[in-house]
């Protein structure tokens, strides 16, 4: 095999892979878009859950929610 040979085997390798990263990123990207759109759903079509109040530990003030 000639160098030039070598070097075009090496490129359509390259280019080859290069478009399979690609096109499992895109696959990837759809998928967690899908993923979210489904869970948008689910967490739309639930009632909201009322929140818990935060109690504070035996001995420790209750958060204020600003910096200490």
């Amino acid at each position: 095999m000639t160098d030039v040979a070598a070097v075009e085997l090496t490129s359509r390798t390259l280019e080859a892979a290069g478009a399979e990263m690609a096109a499992r990123l895109q696959a990837g990207v759809r998928e967690r878009a899908a993923a979210r759109r489904s869970s948008l759903k689910s967490a739309a079509a639930s009632p909201p859950s009322a929140q818990q109040p935060v109690q504070p530990a035996p001995g420790r003030t209750p958060p204020t929610g600003g910096v200490a």
